[in-house]
């Protein structure tokens, strides 16, 4: 004979019916409205079931979060090309091409037994090259034609005064327009962030005992002699 059902057997089985799974019709439902507004019912449902097929329709509906954040990153920038750096100009002042040294000059060269002959510049005279107030002769860089000096004559040029601005420069052989033979002294000179040459101690001088004025067309040759550095100055 079957035991008899009690009270609390029949109330547990009471409650293991009330936790059980929903009918299919039941569920069908909820997983229709779960489709249709999946934001809404992820929360509410009445069933742990549901609310995880909510949870996977969402995931379905939703764009992807991985696609947005790829969508949303900087194409990467180009490479930064070199740009290669222009090939320097020399500002021409007077004849071009410019004339050969005179042949006096190179007869006087010749006899000081002088070699590695070079053209530094050629330029048109300023006015502050010829007035006593400045008393020098300025040779930028950007007419300078070619370097003439040798590493020796750079590391004299580049010490400097007791002040600790100026530059103490060096004493140089000059030939003169007039062919006289002199010295002057050589100078760099700082203006702004770079630096140009000039001469100074003995220009003002050679500028009137050769009648030099402004516009006038001027070379400035160099010469070695016994690798010593001299000068000659032509008036064009």
């Amino acid at each position: 004979m079957d035991k008899p059902i009690t009270i609390c057997e029949f109330s547990t089985r009471g409650a293991q019916r009330r936790r059980s799974k929903p009918s299919l019709v039941y569920s069908q439902r909820w997983k229709d409205k779960a489709k249709r507004s999946p934001n809404k019912y992820h929360h509410h449902h009445k069933f742990e079931g549901l609310s995880v097929l909510a949870h996977a329709v969402s995931l379905i509906t939703s764009p992807n979060q991985s696609d947005s954040v790829l969508s949303k990153e900087k194409p990467p920038k180009p490479k930064r090309q070199r740009i290669k750096p222009r090939p320097r100009v020399t500002q021409q002042a007077g004849p071009h091409p410019p004339p050969c040294l005179p042949t006096q000059f190179q007869d006087k060269i010749n006899g000081l037994n002088g070699q590695d002959l070079k053209l530094v510049i050629q330029k048109r005279l300023s006015k502050t090259d010829i007035r006593p107030y400045f008393a020098r002769l300025s040779i930028p860089n950007g007419q300078v034609r070619i370097d003439f000096l040798s590493k020796e004559d750079h590391t004299i040029l580049e010490q400097r005064e007791a002040n600790r601005i100026n530059y103490k420069g060096m004493k140089v052989p000059l030939i003169e327009p007039s062919l006289a033979e002199s010295t002057i002294v050589l100078k760099k000179w700082k203006l702004g962030s770079s630096t140009s040459y000039m001469l100074s101690s003995g220009w003002q001088k050679v500028a009137v005992d050769n009648g030099l004025e402004t516009d006038n067309i001027i070379q400035l040759w160099s010469f070695k002699v016994n690798q010593i550095v001299h000068l000659a100055l032509v008036k064009l």
